[in-house]
Formats: C-alpha cells, sequence, structure tokens
C-alpha cells in the first residue's frame, strides 16, 4: 500500500504559487515520506513540481470566480477576495473524487490544502525545499539574449502596452540583442529562462520563476510601501525574500511608465552588469556579497517571531532603509 499526498489546486498567482506554495508542497512530501504526490492544477505548470515522484493531473478552474490574488481570488467589482470557504467549497469535488479513487485501489492518502488567505511562508528551510530549475542548453544565439515577461494580469497596475513591448523589442534587436517572449508553458519557460542572459518585466510571476533558474532579472514596480503582514517592499521581495537562491536583480521603482528608449538603456545597463554571459564578474561577487548580508538581516530582523528580538532603529533601518541601499 503506498502513501500518497493530494494536493487541492492552487488558485492564486504564479508567483506566489512558484515563492509560498510548490516548495511547500516539496518540504511537506519530504517530511511525510509518501510514496508519491498528485499535484491537481491549470494546464502547463507541471514543471514547477519536479524533484518529487509527481503524477501532475489537469484540472479546468475555468469556472471559478473572480480573479487570481495571492493564494486566492478576488472579485473584480469589490476587489474583495473570496474566503478560503468558498474557495474550498468550488474545488472540494475535484479534490474528493481524487482521494476516492486513491482510495478505493488500496492507497492512503492524505490532503495538502492552500491556505487561500493570503499565508506567505518564508523561503527557506524549515518552511520549503527549493530546487534550482535548469535544463541543458544545446542552441543558445551568440548574441546577448533578453526574455521580455509581458505582465497580463487584469487588476492592480496598468500593464505596459503591447506597442511598447514591441519597440523595445525593435530597439534592443537593433542593438544586437537577441530577444525571446516569455511562453506560458512552464517547461517551455524554464528551457528558455535557464539559457538567456536577461528576463525583463513588470513584477510578475514570470520573474520569480527566473530567479528559481538562477537567471538574472531587471524589474519594475509601481509599489514603494510596505507590504503584507511582513511589512516588506517590492524591492526586498524580489531581491531577498523571494530570491532563494540570490540570482542577480536590477530593480527600478517607477511612478509611471518609462518609455520604451529609456527602457532599452536600462536593459542594456543590466546585461552590461548582471547579463548571464554578459555581466561583470566583479559586480556579481559584490551582488552576492550584498545578497548574502541583505538577506540574513532581513530575515532574522523582519521575519515574524524573530524580529521582536531588534530594537526598533534596527528595524526601521531594515524595514524602510535596506531596499534603497
Amino acid at each position: 500500500m503506498s502513501h500518497l499526498l493530494v494536493t487541492a489546486p492552487y488558485v492564486g498567482e504564479i508567483g506566489w504559487e512558484l515563492m509560498s506554495w510548490q516548495g511547500r508542497v516539496r518540504k511537506i512530501f519530504h517530511q511525510g515520506q509518501y510514496d508519491r504526490v498528485i499535484v491537481l492544477g491549470s494546464a502547463g505548470k507541471s514543471a514547477f513540481y519536479e524533484g518529487i515522484p509527481l503524477e501532475y493531473r489537469d484540472v479546468d478552474l475555468s469556472d471559478l470566480p473572480g480573479s487570481a490574488c495571492e493564494d486566492r481570488r478576488m472579485e473584480a467589482e469589490t476587489s474583495k477576495c473570496l474566503s478560503a470557504e468558498q474557495l474550498r467549497h468550488h474545488v472540494n469535488d475535484l479534490v474528493q473524487s481524487v482521494v476516492d479513487e486513491q482510495t478505493a485501489i488500496g492507497h492512503r492518502v492524505d490532503v495538502l490544502w492552500p491556505s487561500y488567505d493570503g499565508t506567505l511562508w518564508p523561503c527557506h528551510e524549515p518552511y520549503q525545499t527549493f530546487v534550482k530549475y535548469q535544463r541543458s542548453i544545446t542552441e543558445r544565439p551568440k548574441a546577448p539574449w533578453v526574455v521580455l515577461v509581458q505582465r497580463t494580469r487584469l487588476f492592480g497596475n496598468k500593464n505596459w502596452s503591447s506597442s511598447n513591448w514591441a519597440d523595445l523589442q525593435q530597439r534592443l534587436e537593433s542593438n544586437g540583442v537577441h530577444t525571446s517572449v516569455y511562453p506560458c508553458d512552464s517547461e517551455a519557460a524554464i528551457a528558455m529562462l535557464s539559457g538567456c542572459d536577461l528576463a525583463v518585466g513588470q513584477t510578475t510571476g514570470g520573474l520569480h520563476l527566473a530567479s528559481l533558474c538562477d537567471c538574472p532579472v531587471m524589474a519594475w514596480s509601481f509599489y514603494d510601501a510596505l507590504l503584507w503582514n511582513w511589512e516588506i517592499t517590492n524591492r526586498q521581495r524580489f531581491e531577498t525574500w523571494w530570491n532563494p537562491f540570490g540570482a542577480p536583480v536590477a530593480f527600478h521603482h517607477i511612478r509611471e511608465f518609462p518609455t520604451p528608449e529609456v527602457a532599452a538603456n536600462q536593459v542594456m545597463r543590466a546585461l552590461n552588469t548582471i547579463g548571464r554571459r554578459t555581466g561583470s564578474r566583479l559586480h556579481r561577487i559584490a551582488y552576492q556579497c550584498n545578497y548574502a548580508i541583505q538577506s540574513s538581516l532581513a530575515r532574522h530582523v523582519i521575519e515574524p517571531k524573530r524580529y521582536r528580538r531588534w530594537p526598533w532603529p534596527i528595524q526601521k533601518w531594515v524595514r524602510y532603509q535596506l531596499a534603497r541601499a
């Protein structure tokens, strides 16, 4: 008789699934000494769960109400998040059918549910176990290679227009840069991000996937406030909190979108400093040293149940100044 772990569908944002769920699934799998895991989820995301004996089952979540928000769903009309109970009700039949099927053939089954309430898990042990996504690259362009990760979420900050992305792509290619557009399939995306020199975009899930592929990232963000119950900035999130392998990040806080001309200049500078093949070795070493210091301070000063040990002046510096240092 096998001992199986079945995961209920993750209904939230891809970035949250990558940084606050798939690593949690892997951790619980190893901790519980399960024989196999059955992950129920949307099509095209099976590669996120590699590193464990996996059966990934595509499920149709198109009838879920609202839009993905954190690890849950938000109603566009009211900007209110659906409760965990509502979301569990919507997917319970999918989960129960798999439990019944596996129990009927003699397996022992446990179910792991997402919190569906905005719970953030730290990206390090003992909370989550991550694997670095890497693919062997047989054909890589000789020119610098940039992947354009276009944000497509329908709420929150506006998205850069398709015409601006096309203009940026044309400007980069005129500067001898090979460009690709980020694909929707996880396996194709990992293959692309394993080989490119830089991933570029607004703060979105594809850039979090890039960091798990150890791919340098250049990100634009409108958010400069303290966010979530951990009171961290979006910059801290990208540079340390949701960057478990320390991938280099060039972060731009913006109040309005850059023009394609300015964006192209920013991309070229990022290629020259942190690009996988094009960047400065000295800059990369400096970044890793800075990352190690910032990550340690962030996790030991800000993390819940720990930050209260530190005097407020130290907390204040880490929360408000560290990300801008």
